[in-house]
């Protein structure tokens, strides 16, 4: 056992202190920060503030302003109101607009109740949050003459809310908050977590294999506890890149919500689906990791072991291709299917989430499968391993690799 923990120990070392480990582990965050950064610029840049003009033909904005009702629900419906200014003609709007003083103006001709059509004149194109404010304002003038609860009740719209059987949790009119969809993240991170680790994979056993210090290595260790050392390495370094991802990406969120942004509002989260995620992702990945090892110990070059591998990563996003399938019945036969293998379980799971609740029994069912998976997988390995060794130099395809462990089996 103390030899299995130098191994890890030594794995863990040898690729974490690298310059290309510490550009990686750097660069996935920043990344996400410039995107996201790029996309709040791109929204405030379509922010304006300045005054907005509108010619009022038609007579359909009141000139006393509105009841008191409307006045509160439009305080209450925006962080960033825009001023309307009435013009009593439409050259006096222009002689505004040409100074600046407004950033467009809006037309209601005299037969507006006929046509309803609204006309708009500017210069540089208007903020969308002004464009947006001033049809609200003008439907709650439409309204303001009517009776307090029609007015009120057409003001206040329609809000949808997606609620779950067991009223555990909801979407609301705005969409998926960033704690529903928690769930997800977790599964596109770990699947990021197997593209980014396949090289640290590859080279656990290849380098030793290829300057021939696995012969010397062999002669002091047992295969097992050699790739069990090497496994549980892959698998810190893994950890070490997810806790330091999700550090980020949680003081992130925090200052977002702290900035206002309505998306990280609403921070709540089913911590019993979490849980589930994980206890899926976990073994998921080192399944994944120790198939790849098992690879990395037949095959003759890095660069044959990753062309490999990529099967694994393209079995685990079958779910995403074929979505619409059991999206639309996410209790299907075909849903439950997906849920329990091994490859499929985790993003199928993780998607079903989003919609309906997954019932737990499937949850428990997918969870053994995935660690039962994960310990075959790891046997898997240590033969590979034994049987590469066997054959050392000569050239071994990973598919006579499973149906020879097949036959010995039976």
């Amino acid at each position: 056992m103390n030899k299995l923990w130098q191994v890890a120990t030594f794995e863990y070392k040898r690729n974490v202190f690298k310059k290309s480990f510490i550009f990686t582990l750097l660069s996935v965050p920043l990344l996400i920060g410039l995107i996201i950064g790029i996309g709040l610029f791109v929204e405030s840049s379509n922010v304006d503030t300045n005054m907005v003009g509108y010619v009022d033909d038609a007579e359909v904005i009141n000139e006393t302003g509105l009841s008191p009702e409307l006045s509160a629900i439009w305080v209450s419906s925006y962080s960033d109101p825009v001023e309307f200014v009435a013009y009593a003609t439409e050259d006096q709007a222009q002689d505004a607009l040409k100074s600046k003083k407004i950033q467009a103006y809006y037309l209601l001709p005299e037969d507006y109740f006929a046509s309803r059509r609204v006309f708009q004149r500017y210069i540089e194109r208007p903020g969308e949050n002004a464009e947006r404010q001033f049809f609200d304002y003008l439907q709650l003038n439409l309204v303001n003459n009517q009776p307090q609860e029609i007015a009120v009740r057409v003001a206040l719209g329609t809000k949808a809310v997606v609620r779950s059987l067991d009223g555990s949790r909801f979407i609301p009119e705005s969409g998926p908050t960033f704690g529903l969809l928690m769930p997800l993240f977790i599964n596109l991170a770990f699947l990021g977590l197997m593209l980014l680790s396949s090289g640290y994979t590859m080279t656990a056993v290849a380098e030793e294999k290829e300057n021939r210090t696995m012969e010397i290595l062999i002669t002091t260790i047992s295969p097992s506890e050699l790739v069990g050392g090497k496994i549980l390495g892959i698998v810190a370094i893994s950890l070490t890149m997810l806790i330091t991802w999700t550090g980020v990406v949680l003081t992130g969120v925090f200052i977002a919500s702290r900035m206002g942004i309505s998306w990280f509002g609403d921070l709540s989260m089913d911590w019993r689906i979490i849980l589930a995620t994980l206890a899926i992702a976990i073994p998921a990945y080192v399944l994944v990791t120790a198939l790849m090892v098992a690879i990395g110990s037949v095959v003759s070059s890095e660069k044959e072991g990753q062309s490999i591998s990529s099967i694994f990563i393209i079995l685990h996003l079958v779910p995403l291709y074929i979505s619409l399938l059991f999206l639309k019945q996410p209790h299907s036969i075909l849903a439950i299917i997906l849920s329990l293998m091994p490859f499929t379980g985790l993003m199928t799971i993780g998607m079903r989430n989003l919609f309906s609740i997954v019932p737990t029994w499937q949850v428990l069912v997918s969870m053994i499968v995935q660690i039962l998976s994960a310990f075959g997988a790891i046997s898997f390995a240590i033969w590979a391993f034994r049987y590469g060794m066997l054959q050392y130099g000569q050239r071994l395809k990973f598919g006579k690799l499973v149906r020879m462990k097949r036959r010995g089996s039976s």
